[in-house]
């Protein structure tokens, strides 16, 4: 059997694009099922790597897959199972046959075959729940969100009770020949299941014989709830530099653990969802996404930013009769827009990623905005002065170069200030501060900078003129 990764950090693996991309062999299978081959296809899936064995799958579309998936037998769809990716299993899962897909989810670790039945529909997870053997440790993690610590963790460990000498547990272990997802650590509960404390393997095997495990536990380090939000269980983690959380019930009951692998998985999605919103995208969407829900999902935001930018181009229109004297204008405008909407995003960037990490609070607020304010006036007086000689040389003209660069000024200094404001405003509306703040805060930028150039252009019309 081949070794098997933890099935969250495997699929972020291949997620985050970390991993090669199909090898020929995998073109090779899905060829052979295209040209009906399948006893030849099957053969060669059989020798491929798990990770391979799923990118074949991926690749093939519905009645293909179904007609490969009619090949493979159990074991190998439970090592493939951990690969897929979360939008690969949405695909892959429902066409698999319930029998089929019944046995491999009882080879496979708990928390992988939630995912699995989150995957399919709900009749058919219930007609697999009532067949599987290990429905005891799955159904209690379909009760919990999927943004919580219960909705990632997993059920299995080693747990055993405060009473049993060293020997004693150590012999309790080899009979019970579990597969835990903690291989390290010994977790001690009392009779209702409640934490007392954990031992490491290490020392529990070194440990006098007759040394009872309530003199050898370690007391209860950081835990977390079932119900608390998993980027707050990833908080916890990283603050103490662990590779494993206890997760507790509503009295303190021993439910599961969630581990750093699982805890990664859900920093590239939390990062991943991050930066699709900062451009209205939703955060399952790829390249690979058919066309029609593509546009499905785009075409809201897109038509929100053409609005904002009809607001912008509304402030140009209102000078259009500077414009019609001065064309040489209508030149310095989409610099003018570009430099502010980057300088803006810059610090957007920087505020989203804050609040992600809970590091935005209102000392925080009050100590970066006197600071976004100054970078914003110190980079907008260099760049000012560096568009303005090149639009008096340009141009042949000091009061352009005058007008071109204290807009300039004005745009960096509001971008700073609009690129820090604009996600504290959403995430005080209660929504998402990273959600679509790069098309306000360049419809900002674009039109006050509009606005500071053509409106002294305008003051300053005879002397440019």
């Amino acid at each position: 059997m081949a070794q098997r990764t933890p099935s969250q950090h495997a699929r972020s693996t291949r997620g985050a694009g970390l991993g090669t991309e199909p090898s020929s062999a995998v073109w090779d299978v899905v060829a052979r099922v295209d040209t009906g081959e399948l006893a030849t296809a099957a053969a060669l899936l059989h020798n491929l790597h798990p990770a391979d064995q799923a990118d074949a799958l991926a690749a093939l579309d519905g009645r293909e897959r179904r007609r490969l998936l009619d090949r493979i037998d159990s074991h190998t769809l439970a090592e493939l199972l951990p690969f897929l990716t979360p939008e690969e299993l949405e695909h892959v899962a429902p066409d698999v046959a319930l029998p089929q897909l019944t046995a491999a989810l009882d080879e496979t670790p708990a928390q992988l075959g939630a995912d699995v039945l989150h995957a399919i529909p709900l009749t058919d997870a219930e007609l697999v729940l009532d067949r599987l053997p290990k429905a005891g440790l799955v159904e209690p993690l379909l009760q919990h969100d999927d943004d919580s610590a219960g909705g990632i963790m997993a059920p299995e460990l080693m747990v055993l009770g405060p009473h049993l000498a060293a020997e004693q547990a150590l012999t309790v272990l080899r009979a019970a020949a579990p597969a835990p997802t903690v291989r390290d650590t010994v977790y001690i509960v009392d009779t209702e299941g409640v934490l007392l404390g954990s031992i490491g393997l290490h020392s529990l095997v070194f440990a006098p014989p007759m040394t009872a495990l309530r003199d050898l536990m370690e007391p209860i380090g950081p835990t977390v709830t079932t119900d608390m939000d998993q980027e707050d269980a990833l908080k916890i983690l990283q603050r103490f530099g662990l590779h494993a959380l206890p997760v507790l019930d509503d009295d303190g009951r021993l439910v599961g653990v969630t581990t750093s692998d699982d805890l990664l998985d859900i920093a590239q999605q939390e990062a991943t969802e991050d930066m699709y919103r900062l451009v209205g995208l939703v955060d399952d969407q790829a390249l690979t996404t058919p066309v029609t829900t593509a546009l499905r999902r785009r075409l809201p935001w897109l038509l929100l930013n053409l609005a904002t930018a009809f607001a912008a181009a509304a402030v140009v229109a209102a000078f259009e009769s500077t414009l019609a004297r001065v064309a040489a204008l209508a030149i310095f405008l989409p610099i003018i827009a570009g430099q502010g909407g980057n300088a803006g995003m810059q610090v957007t960037t920087l505020a989203v990623r804050a609040m992600a990490l809970g590091e935005f609070d209102r000392h925080f607020t009050r100590l970066v905005l006197p600071r976004e304010t100054i970078i914003g006036i110190v980079s907008g007086i260099a760049f000012g002065l560096l568009v303005g000689v090149v639009g008096w040389v340009w141009q042949d003209n000091p009061w352009l170069g005058v007008a071109v660069g204290a807009a300039m000024l004005g745009t960096m200094v509001v971008a700073g200030l609009f690129g820090l404001l604009i996600p504290i405003i959403l995430r005080g509306l209660g929504a998402d501060p990273a959600l679509a703040a790069s098309i306000f805060v360049t419809t900002a930028t674009d039109m006050l900078g509009f606005l500071f150039f053509l409106g002294l252009a305008a003051l300053l019309i005879q002397r440019i003129a």
